[in-house]
This record gives structure tokens, sequence and C-alpha cells, in this order.
């Protein structure tokens, strides 16, 4: 079955051309970044598309988000300096977890959805047999928890002329925003309360130090992860 899998790769091409930059005209000063997408931007489109797979039960959506997310490997972030204020500390947990298309879940929740389709069933045998597996880039990350009210502030150090891509994914309990400024508080990026991934791409134009604020709206605790090329 030769066609399938360059499907699932041009469906993930073309989600990824789809997925606009976040960044301000000026801060440090910022551009916008240039080039391939790079690995955070994988794990953020990955996480849309397997949230998007579950919503509307397409199969093919969730075979690319794990396509997607098994291409990064991850490694604990160092030097991010994280900061909690304000809110409530005894919230209802909720999730365990932000979700991980990359995990053997996955791959479990896609393989019960193929039961009836040979041709599905075959795409997730040869996806599984993908071992050992071969990643083509790599991610930073940190996970944290975040209660009702709370501000999670992470202090960042970015280089100058080095694309940077900074993504939050959530657990989807509750809603979550990003905001990015720079040394002297100039906002390079926001993104708006939602319950799936954000992700800002900038360029800065010198290294220097950057404050990234996360913030949520609900009644539970949000597992979330922080993610950075």
């Amino acid at each position: 079955m030769p066609c399938r899998p360059a499907f699932i790769a041009a469906l993930g091409l073309a989600a990824t051309l789809s997925l606009a930059p976040l960044a301000a005209e000026e801060a440090n000063p910022t551009a916008s970044p240039t080039g391939t997408a790079g690995a955070a931007t994988r794990l953020v489109l990955a996480d849309a598309l397997w949230r998007q797979g579950l919503t509307d039960g397409q199969p093919l959506y969730l075979l690319t988000a794990i396509q997607l997310a098994r291409s990064v490997t991850l490694q604990p972030a160092t030097g991010w300096e994280r900061t909690t204020t304000g809110g409530a500390t005894d919230a209802p947990p909720g999730r365990a977890a932000a979700p991980d298309p990359a995990s053997e879940d996955a791959l479990a929740i896609v393989r019960n959805l193929a039961e009836e389709d040979p041709t599905l069933q075959e795409v997730v045998y040869d996806l599984d047999a993908q071992v050992p597996r071969s990643p083509t880039a790599t991610a930073v990350f940190a996970k944290a928890e975040l209660a009702p009210g709370q501000t999670d502030s992470w202090r960042i150090v970015l280089f100058g002329a080095v694309p940077a891509e900074l993504g939050v994914i959530g657990d989807g309990d509750s809603r979550l925003g990003l905001t990015l400024v720079d040394e002297a508080g100039v906002e390079v990026c926001a993104t708006p309360l939602s319950t799936g991934p954000a992700l800002c791409r900038l360029t800065p134009a010198r290294n220097g130090f950057f404050t990234l604020t996360v913030t949520t709206s609900g009644t539970e605790v949000n597992h979330y992860r922080l993610i950075g090329n």
C-alpha cells in the first residue's frame, strides 16, 4: 500500500504550512523566523492534529500526529527558571497530563479505531514497526501544573540571530494563554486563552533573557508541557 504513507506525510505538510507564526514587529528587536518549521512547531502541530482527530474520529489525523510527534526527540530543559504566583492550591486535579501522541497509548487508540479497516491496520502496523525510531529533530521541555488563578512566569535565555520556538501544550481541562516579553518588557508574542496548544516563533536580534507567562482560566488544575527548540 505505497500511497497511504505518502498521503499521511502530505497531510502533515499541509497542516504545517497552514500554521501561522506569531511575532511582534519590535522586541529585542525580533524578526519572524524563516525556513523550515522546527521541532517545537512539529510537537504543537501534532497535538492540534491529535485533538482534532479524536474530536472528529479521524484515524488519519491521529496517525499523522503520531508520525510528527515521533520525529522529535525530547530532552529536559536546563536553565529555565519558573516562578508561580496567585491562585488556589486546592483545586481539583483534572487530567494527570497533557496528551502525548508519541506514546504507546496513543498508538493503541488508533489501533482500536482501525479494527474494521484493513488498510488502516496496515498503516498502523507499519508505523509501529518503525523501530528503532529515527527522530530528525530535538526539542527541550519542562512539565508544570497551573491551578485556577495562578500565573507561571518562565525566564528563558534566547540567542541572537537564532530562530526560536516556544510552545505550551495543556491537558485540555482549562484554557491556557501564552505571552512572551523581552528583558525590557516589550511584548514579542501573545496568544489568546485556548484549550489547544499555543506557539511563539521569533528570531531575536541579540542574546537576552525573555519571560514567557502562562495563564489559565477554569476550575481545575492544568498539567502542561512547555517546549522549545
